[in-house]
C-alpha cells in the first residue's frame, strides 16, 4: 500500500485551520547549557508538548498567508551559513481571500513583559485559556493565568540567548510552513 500525499492545497486548509485557533508567542529562559551549543547538541523539539521553562505569552496581533517571493516585504532568518551570516527567506501577503502553506505570525511584547529576563527559546500554541477573571482585554499571560496552556504548534532553541530589557519593545515574527 501507498503512502498519502499531503497536497500543496490541504497543506494551506491545515494552515487555515490552525489560523482561525486562538494563537499565542511564548517566551522562556531554557537550559542555560544551550547557550553556545551547536545545532546538533541541542534537544530535539519533535516531542515537546510545552517549553522547557516558559516565562509568559503574547497573543499573535497578526495572521497571515504567505508565499515566497524574491521581491516580498516579509523577510525572516532560516538559519546561519558556514562563514557565519544570516540566511534568510523573503515573502509577501497573498492576495485577500486566498489562502497557502505559510502563515506569518507576528506579536509585539511590551517593555513590561519580563522585562529582565533571558530569552532562550520561543514557542507557537493553540488554544490557550485563561483562568477566569482576568481583565478583558489582557493579551500577556504568565504560566500561573493559564488554565490551560493549549498545544505546543512549534518551538525553537534560539541561536543567542536574547537579554531583556526594559527599554526594548521585542518583537517577534516568523513563518511556519505547513
Amino acid at each position: 500500500m501507498s503512502t498519502a500525499t499531503l497536497t500543496t492545497m490541504g497543506r494551506a486548509a491545515l494552515a487555515a485551520a490552525l489560523a482561525a485557533r486562538p494563537l499565542h508567542l511564548a517566551w522562556g529562559e531554557g537550559d542555560p547549557a544551550w547557550d553556545g551549543a551547536a545545532g546538533a547538541s541541542l534537544p530535539s523539539l519533535v516531542g515537546a508538548t510545552a517549553l522547557t521553562k516558559e516565562i509568559g505569552r503574547r497573543k499573535v496581533t497578526t495572521v497571515d498567508f504567505v508565499a515566497e517571493a524574491a521581491d516580498g516585504e516579509i523577510v525572516v532568518p532560516i538559519g546561519l551559513r558556514p562563514d557565519g551570516t544570516v540566511e534568510t527567506a523573503r515573502y509577501k501577503r497573498v492576495s485577500a481571500g486566498d489562502v497557502s502553506p505559510n502563515l506569518y505570525l507576528y506579536a509585539a511584547f511590551d517593555y513590561e513583559d519580563a522585562p529582565t529576563a533571558t530569552i532562550r527559546e520561543v514557542g507557537l500554541f493553540a488554544d490557550t485559556v485563561a483562568v477566569p477573571g482576568l481583565p478583558l482585554g489582557q493579551l500577556y499571560f504568565t504560566p500561573g493565568e493559564l488554565q490551560s496552556p493549549g498545544k505546543l504548534v512549534a518551538a525553537q532553541i534560539l541561536d543567542a540567548p536574547r537579554i531583556r530589557s526594559s527599554s526594548v519593545r521585542e518583537t517577534m515574527e516568523f513563518v511556519l510552513p505547513i
